[in-house]
């Protein structure tokens, strides 16, 4: 029975044993509510495997219906979506193809786990009429947007992930847009995930630190448990130079007559694309070797065997750069295939979330002792020409940083040849800074040069003749996420060229350069084939 009138009727008194009962039922209610009124963390039907579009709302427009909701492999052009499971949100799969527009909305979830949220998105590029995005559910602010940039126009799905983390705890919902009439006017969605408790752009166990091989799949006899170590050394010498407390020694509790393979779990490469990892042991790339696969056909992309050190059970970096492949489901394979010596491979801490532009490479000071990293041609650079004295002949400080430098004259200035560094992707406020010193020469400098096309993009030369560092710059500020290289050039038969400390992932926040400082020299190069500048020797303090 309704109440219509306003007037409140008065109320009556409980027995004591009414009273009772009535707070009960009232704390029981109270109790229930929490876990009945709770949003769950995931939205309904993520991955449209209803094959329609149960739990989410269409709030205007013809673009999403039932019919869009399709099982196709291939558009009929072409092939494949590769979407996950057997549905998937395909926005042109009816008659009206593009030209449809409306938008729909995901249910309300409470954003739990690592906060990551990730999709995968197909269709066309464009960032203000084809779009998912991330809403707050209390006010309906818009947080996030993304649309399909990584095949800028492609039927074909990607995957796309956000860090949310900043919106932990809080309710939140997805509303996928489709204001676009035109050509590739449609976009295509599948496996939204909102919950994640390890982030999809990383594998299970990167680095073993579970003390075992939890996240990995073995097949043979090369790889267990028994492997995964926390030794610091290998008992006839060390460290091995690992990254945290475990890593895995092939050659631990084995030999290297066994063979097998060991697979990681996938995960979906974002971020820069550039993907990390330390290998020990053989080197032998037919037998030993990590390789990068993709996991929807299982081709192999990349590959590296421990080269750095050719043998050794101590480890060295791998970086690839693997940004063709951003959006790709990909996993590892580690295989050793190998029975006689050095038949084993040593692995850690593989990377592959790295979402800062740019990175350093390895031994860019020379503070390895040697050239580890770098590749050499020509007779102007080899493992002698890597110094650690303190002053020059003439007896003053060269003014290196730590304990190594390359002093190309220490060779004399007569040999002539070129010293590549490692590639590495430019970051930063995109200047590069290093010590330079030796001989004011127009074929005596340092580039920098395009991995993609072998373009030299900006050249630095000593600028004033004198053995001792002097700080320069190479401006690579146009061509910030780009994969680039420095070369170290001596082309001339009577100069040499001096380097150290090179920086590559500066923030623009370090004093400028003091370029005056070239105009007074403070020592000369002669020009001599052997035993260093005017004959003399260096020396160390």
């Amino acid at each position: 029975m309704r109440i219509l009138s306003s007037a409140r009727p008065r109320p009556r008194a409980l027995s004591a044993a009414a009273l009772a009962v009535a707070l009960a039922l009232a704390g029981a209610l109270v109790a229930a509510q929490p876990g009945e009124a709770a949003t769950p963390a995931t939205i309904d039907n993520p991955s449209f495997e209803t094959g329609d579009l149960t739990g989410w709302n269409v709030v205007e427009g013809q673009a999403f219906t039932d019919a869009t909701v399709s099982d196709a492999t291939g558009w009929g052009w072409g092939c494949c979506f590769n979407p996950d499971g057997v549905h998937h949100l395909w926005g042109a799969a009816t008659a009206g193809g593009d030209t449809p527009t409306g938008r729909m909305r995901s249910s309300v979830f409470t954003l739990d786990g690592t906060g990551e949220i990730s999709f995968l998105i197909g269709g066309g590029n464009d960032p203000e009429n084809l779009y998912v995005a991330l809403h707050r559910a209390s006010d309906d602010a818009e947080l996030m947007r993304a649309t399909n940039t990584a095949f800028a126009d492609s039927e074909i799905l990607s995957r796309v992930v956000w860090d949310a983390s900043d919106h932990l705890g809080q309710d939140l919902y997805l509303e996928v847009v489709d204001t676009a009439s035109a050509g590739w006017g449609h976009i295509n969605l599948d496996d939204v995930r909102t919950y994640t408790e390890r982030s999809i752009a990383q594998i299970a166990n990167p680095g073993f630190e579970t003390g075992d091989l939890t996240g990995w799949t073995a097949t043979g006899q090369a790889f267990g448990a028994a492997q995964v170590t926390d030794r610091t050394e290998w008992g006839w010498g060390g460290p091995f130079g690992h990254d945290g407390r475990y890593h895995l020694w092939g050659a631990n509790n084995g030999s290297d007559d066994k063979t097998g393979t060991l697979t990681s779990s996938t995960f979906s490469l974002g971020g820069t694309g550039e993907i990390s990892f330390l290998i020990g042991g053989g080197n032998d790339l037919e037998n030993l070797y990590v390789a990068l696969h993709r996991a929807s056909d299982g081709a192999e992309l990349m590959r590296a065997t421990n080269t750095a050190f050719a043998d050794s059970e101590a480890y060295s970096p791998v970086r690839w750069n693997a940004a063709d492949h951003i959006g790709e489901e990909l996993y590892f394979r580690i295989v050793d295939d190998a029975t006689g010596g050095w038949g084993h491979i040593n692995v850690d801490a593989f990377d592959t979330a790295d979402d800062v532009v740019g990175h350093e490479f390895d031994n860019a000071g020379f503070e390895a002792g040697s050239l580890q990293g770098w590749t050499a041609d020509g007779e102007a650079f080899s493992e002698a020409s890597v110094s650690s004295a303190t002053r020059t002949p003439a007896g003053e400080p060269f003014g290196a940083q730590g304990t190594y430098h390359l002093w190309g004259g220490g060779q004399g200035d007569c040999l002539t040849g070129t010293l590549t560094s490692p590639r590495f992707v430019v970051g930063g406020s995109g200047e590069i800074r290093l010590l330079l010193g030796g001989t004011d020469d127009p074929d005596v400098y340092v580039a920098a040069e395009s991995v993609a096309d072998g373009q030299e993009l900006a050249r630095v030369g000593v600028g004033t003749s004198r053995e001792t560092y002097q700080e320069v710059g190479l401006d690579l500020a146009a061509h910030v996420g780009e994969t680039v290289r420095l070369r170290l050039v001596d082309g001339s038969p009577t100069g040499h060229l001096n380097v150290d400390d090179i920086r590559t992932l500066l923030d623009g926040t370090a004093p400028g350069i003091d370029t005056a400082a070239w105009s007074t020299p403070t020592g000369t190069s002669g020009s001599h084939c052997a035993g260093g500048p005017s004959g003399a020797t260096p020396q160390n303090a």
